[in-house]
């Protein structure tokens, strides 16, 4: 079971890592859950939290721009989401690759994060008043790191590529994995994820690396 934020004995450690990780895969529970779960289960040191977006209602953004001074107006669970992504402090995405790219619900989620820095890092109204109401863009500085799941023999560059410069749009630092964007492990049918030992310990691995470059910040 993941420990989530509010663990209570864990509330008063201020300084314990607190790591949220977004499965963009659009099947609930499937290789990209299971390949997240089983790499943070052996992190005793860490608060984490896995949040399956298959299970949460994220709507097209309409362009309305009322993002840059306020919270996103679409009634939806990208808000509730931002609030967590903002408390924690690395972020993991984890996705399956469809075709050559990643899940649609994943990249409107990502989306709506990048315009929400844009309007924010150029607002139409003054320097002064953006400060003053605390609306700057919410990820910026922000470490993550990317998961991918393909099936076995294929490769991961080009999906991986579509998410990196999304996460760096977002002025969010990406931890590299032996100089690749992410980490990638295998499985075709929903469970083969797990026979992956070298793709869940490639996560593991990553990991290691997300929480010691957010340790050097602290």
């Amino acid at each position: 079971m993941a420990k989530t934020f509010d663990t209570p004995e864990r509330e008063k450690e201020s300084s314990v890592i607190k790591l949220l990780a977004i499965v963009g895969s659009q099947r609930e529970y499937g290789n990209s859950f299971l390949l997240t779960k089983e790499t943070l289960k052996p992190l005793k040191e860490i608060n984490y939290e896995i949040i399956q977006l298959a299970k949460k209602e994220i709507t097209f953004c309409n362009l309305c721009g009322k993002c840059e001074s306020m919270e996103c107006p679409l009634e939806d669970d990208f808000n509730e989401i931002l609030k967590k992504l903002k408390e924690a402090d690395g972020i993991i995405f984890a996705y399956p690759k469809y075709l050559f790219k990643a899940p649609t619900k994943l990249l409107c989620f990502l989306e709506r994060l990048d315009l929400i820095h844009h309007f924010r890092k150029h607002p139409g109204y003054s320097e002064e008043l953006r400060l003053e109401q605390n609306v700057s863009p919410p990820l910026e500085g922000k470490h993550c790191c990317l998961f991918v799941v393909t099936d076995p023999g294929e490769n991961a560059e080009e999906c991986l590529n579509l998410a990196a410069n999304e996460v760096k749009s977002l002025g969010m630092k990406l931890i590299l994995y032996n100089s690749q964007l992410g980490a990638h492990a295998t499985g075709k049918f929903r469970g083969e994820v797990l026979r992956d030992q070298k793709g869940i310990e490639d996560c593991r691995k990553l990991v290691r690396k997300l929480i010691d470059s957010i340790s050097s910040k602290i």
